[in-house]
């Protein structure tokens, strides 16, 4: 701009303010134009300095990865590249315009403003408070991967276990959820397969997965969870309480899963911070001890078997072939399928023994690597140390001798075989490991010390439970560890032949040196005859189906021996030298089909305990026995013989009057109705009778031993299983339905009411399950007996009573048999109801009830019922509010489950723990539901079977959340109808459809 260019704004200037105020002016801009050098000096300083520190400060939060740049910070950074921008560009003019003359006073004024306040600017940016305390720690990423995650997608067992987890992760009413399984079994893989798994990270905020030590439990487990979270616990760390705060503070208003690996103690999930509300947040918690989540309040167990033998050598194939393929070649894959089962189908065996025989070239080299495999334990360099290192130390940490000694005893069983813990317990008592038996000290009370064990050592993982506790198994690993601790032990010195192991030690020596010999499944074919073997205690020769001989002499020198088993062999009879076995406290005959007597020599064992004779040709009663003075348990079958008086000796029983337990097995049913009399009348003269397995022809024979019996009129703690009016059964219906074993139980048969109840009266307020059947009179079990009478059944099942036209009806008729009784809840405590074949039940539950009533039960079948035409009814059904399954199967007169009447608010909440909906054969069955207010908040699975007149179903978008299947038949899927054509309801269910038309029990 000339000076011309100049003086036409300044006169305009001039008409506009006066003469001074313009030269004031011009003086400014001629005062900036003049300045322009010195404000691109300082804004080029100050611009470069301002990117230093933007670079020192990105420098150190580099060097502090687990910290993060406040949000200050970062806005900090944006307008410093912006400015940055804005200088650059400022720059790139002066450059252009410091060429001009001096008289360009207003452009060179006008870019030295610019350049003043973008100093100003940059002025500010360089002492900003955001940069004192730019960093602050990172938040905890949602899910933190696991590195090289074995894939489990190809082992059904893995992958069924994690779907598992995941289909109850989804359940809105579960929060703590447990993984159960032994050592090595595959739980970590599991877990890590969970932590990395994308459909549920997009189920939580955060995935928290903690692996946990044993030591110092609470504490260690705190400070991990607190790391994870990226809380700075320094300053109180060691103060729980304080601890717990943070970490309930950073969790309260987020959804979380919590997973614990390798939990050895119970976990209070509240003193670690965890928040205890129900917003979807959940806890896994995986272990090998079955106390522990019996202790931690879990919800549910995911137990994790052993790989199945196809998956086992798939995976042993699979690890050895990655490496070296001559696992297939003809020479080498029989003795690797051989090495695989010696892996116990325990992932984390294969993969460690796997991988050390991949090298292995040659046949030769992989019979070596055979051979080192037994026993496994004493391998040094296999990998395997780790595994016996955590084995050993479960069975060092029993601490109690006996214990010890009772696992390492139950290895004389085959792997994986059913111990039942009966006999396993009298196996223990006759070694002595549960304590001395004499008058003060009963054999009821070794029993309850070995059940005892038994329940410690399968809670430690030791042994295997099996279902209700009935028995328990070793597994492979177990049984090694057992056997290689055994063997260097002097008093558990074994001998041992059966399916899984082989001692082949010469015989002489064993026979002089084992304190324990079991042949199980195994033909002795060295049997001594007059070798010295005065060391053993336990002969265990069960189960040898070809053993129909024992040498005369055998047990002339075997005057130490404890326990004999011959259970399951072909003898028909006993050798001449069980005479010196005067020191013998069990002797198991049981199931020698052949045996047809005992002779004379048994009465020289004073000292048995425990004589199992069941499923033999023995007659009853074997004079003998009257000489066993010592007997605590006898079982003894009642079958016909060819004599005239099948009960001739029966006056022996009451000889045996230290007999504690006793099980009569009625084989010939009818001859023993002749004789059932004279039979109990001695046996109630037992005092010391506590636990009695016998049927009664009728409710009189039991009425008349009731009265007679010293044991039942003294009030002792019996144990009974009691069968009136019909054969005893090996199996009641009952029981096996029951998932933990129940000790008392009644079943009653044909009964016609009146005087005859009496009898059934006295024994119900002690039974755990009772069965009612065929019985004549009944109308309705609320009058059959007083509710008092019926408190403490846990189990019932009542079939073919044919007058029976409700089970439990309005409570304003109190009668029974002609008696007022009390008004009171009826079966509180009641957890299984089964009514089958009762041709005139209509109403299965008339309301109003007692409060209380049905207030436990679980499970509930209803079948074959032809005139039931409602379940509950009458405001019945609010009393069901613990139901978990409820089956209807052939009633071919009913058409609607649930029918509402009342409050919609209260009905909405209606069965709110019911999982399973089972309906079956039932031709005119229309209406599960009326109305879909019903919640459903627990259903997961609806089965329906052949009820073609059933179009609705009672869901909508909302309720029955944790519908996970709908099994049907797809005939009658096609022809359901939805509520106003509503595709959305029909494609959500259709998602849980599977079309099946099979017939499921």
């Amino acid at each position: 701009m000339s000076g011309v260019e100049l003086a036409v704004p300044v006169a305009a200037k001039m008409g506009e303010f006066g003469v001074g105020e313009v030269y004031t002016i011009i003086r400014g801009k001629v005062a900036s134009s003049k300045s322009l050098d010195d404000w691109y000096n300082i804004l080029f300083k100050h611009m470069e300095m301002l990117l230093a520190i933007k670079e020192d400060k990105e420098r150190e939060a580099q060097r502090n990865n687990q910290k993060d740049t406040t949000n200050a910070y970062k806005l900090w950074t944006n307008l410093v590249s912006e400015a940055a921008e804005e200088v650059k560009k400022l720059i790139d003019k002066y450059k252009e315009e410091r060429r001009l003359r001096w008289w360009h006073i207003k452009r060179r004024a006008h870019l030295s403003e610019k350049m003043e306040k973008k100093c100003n600017h940059v002025r500010e940016l360089l002492t900003d408070e955001c940069l004192r305390d730019f960093l602050v720690d990172k938040p905890p990423e949602p899910v933190l991967k696991e590195l090289n995650v074995p894939q489990i997608s190809g082992y059904a067992t893995l992958q069924k276990a994690l779907e598992d987890i995941v289909g109850l992760l989804k359940n809105s009413k579960i929060k703590v959820i447990g993984v159960y399984g032994t050592k090595g079994v595959g739980k970590t893989t599991i877990l890590r397969n969970l932590n990395n798994n994308e459909e549920v990270a997009k189920l939580f905020d955060i995935v928290i997965f903690v692996k946990v030590t044993a030591d110092n439990l609470k504490l260690q487990l705190q400070e991990k969870i607190a790391n994870r979270l990226m809380l700075d616990i320094e300053a109180i760390k060691g103060h729980g309480d304080e601890v717990a705060r943070r970490i309930h503070k950073e969790l309260e208003n987020k959804k979380y899963l919590l997973i614990l690996d390798e939990v050895e103690g119970a976990v209070n999930l509240e003193q670690l911070g965890i928040p205890s509300d129900r917003n979807g947040s959940k806890v896994v918690i995986a272990t090998r001890l079955p106390l522990v989540y019996k202790l931690s309040r879990v919800e549910r167990v995911i137990k994790v078997m052993e790989l199945s033998p196809e998956e086992a050598w798939k995976m042993f194939r699979d690890t050895v072939r990655a490496i070296n393929p001559v696992i297939d070649s003809p020479d080498i894959k029989p003795v690797a399928q051989l090495v695989c089962k010696r892996c116990s189908r325990l992932p984390l065996l294969i993969h460690k023994i796997a991988n050390s025989f991949k090298l292995k070239e040659s046949a030769s080299s992989w019979r070596v690597g055979l051979e080192d495999l037994k026993p496994w334990p004493e391998l040094q360099n296999q990998g395997l140390e780790e595994l016996y290192s955590c084995l050993k130390f479960c069975y060092d940490e029993l601490k109690d001798k006996k214990k010890q000694k009772c696992f390492l005893y139950t290895s004389l069983y085959p792997t994986n075989s059913k111990v039942y813990t009966d006999y396993l317990v009298e196996c223990w008592a006759a070694q002595g490991l549960l304590g001395d038996i004499n008058d003060t000290r009963r054999y009821q009370s070794a029993r309850n010390c070995g059940v005892d064990i038994l329940e410690h050592l399968a809670n430690v993982s030791l042994l295997e439970k099996g279902e209700r506790m009935i028995y328990v198994s070793m597994n492979d690993c177990m049984r090694q560890l057992a056997l290689h601790i055994s063997s260097r032990d002097p008093e558990c010195s074994f001998y041992l032949q059966d399916g899984d192991e082989s001692e082949n030690l010469p015989s002489s020596r064993v026979w002089q040196q084992a304190r324990w010999v079991s042949m199980n499944h195994r033909i002795p074919h060295d049997l001594p005859a007059t070798q010295d073997c005065s060391m053993i205690l336990t002969l265990l020769l069960r189960k040898n189906s070809k053993l129909t001989t024992i040498p005369q002499t055998l047990f002339e020198n075997m005057n130490s021996l404890l326990l004999l088993d011959l259970y399951g062999t072909r003898i028909a009879r006993l050798p001449s030298s069980l005479s010196k076995l005067t020191g013998l406290r069990g002797l198991f005959l049981n199931n020698c089909e052949l045996l047809k007597s005992l002779s004379y020599e048994i009465e020289s064992l004073q000292l048995l305990e425990v004589l199992d004779i069941r499923d033999t040709k023995v007659a009853f009663v074997p004079l003998h026995i009257g000489c066993l003075t010592n007997l605590r348990c006898l079982r003894i079958p009642f079958i016909a013989t060819d004599e005239q008086n099948e009960a001739q000796n029966v006056h022996v029983i009451s000889k045996l009057h230290l007999l504690e337990e006793l099980t009569i097995e009625v084989i010939s049913y009818e001859q023993w109705c002749i004789n059932a009399e004279t039979v109990l009348q001695q046996v109630a003269y037992l005092e010391n009778l506590t636990n009695l397995r016998c049927c009664f022809p009728s409710a009189i024979v039991l009425g008349n031993f009731l009265s007679r019996s010293k044991s039942w009129s003294c009030n002792q703690q019996n144990s009974f299983t009691f069968f009136v009016g019909c054969q005893n059964s090996r199996r009641p219906q009952i029981l096996e339905s029951f998932e933990y074993n129940v000790t008392n139980y009644l079943r009653y048969c044909d009964g016609d009411g009146q005087k005859d109840d009496w009898a059934i009266c006295k024994i119900l307020p002690h039974a755990d399950a009772f069965e009612l059947v065929c019985h004549k009179d009944i109308k309705r079990l609320s009058n059959f007996v007083g509710s008092m009478y019926l408190e403490r059944i846990r189990g019932l099942l009542v079939k073919r009573c044919n007058k029976v036209s409700t089970i439990v009806s309005d409570t304003s008729d109190n009668t029974m048999n002609g008696f007022q009784t009390e008004k009171r809840a009826i079966l509180p405590n009641l957890e299984q109801l089964y009514l089958e074949n009762l041709l005139n039940l209509k109403y299965a539950f008339r309301g109003p009830l007692h409060r209380g009533t049905f207030s436990r039960l679980q499970i509930l079948s209803l079948k074959n019922c032809p005139c039931l035409s409602e379940v509950f009814s009458n405001g019945a059904i609010q009393h069901f509010s613990e139901l978990e399954k409820l089956k209807i199967e052939d009633c071919s007169k009913i058409e609607e489950l649930i029918i509402l009447r009342g409050d919609t608010e209260t009905e909405m909440h209606l069965l709110p723990k019911l999982e399973m909906l089972l309906l079956v054969n039932l031709p005119n069955f229309k209406i599960i539901c009326s109305t879909p207010t019903l919640a459903w908040p627990s259903l997961e699975l609806l089965r329906i079977h052949n009820c073609p007149k059933l179009k609705t179903l009672p869901f909508d978008n909302k309720n029955a959340a944790n519908l996970k299947s709908i099994n049907g038949q797809q005939e009658w899927w096609d022809e359901l109808e939805w509520a106003n054509n509503n595709n959305e309801v029909h494609q959500r269910l259709l998602l849980m459809f599977v079309a099946s038309n099979e017939y499921f029990p």
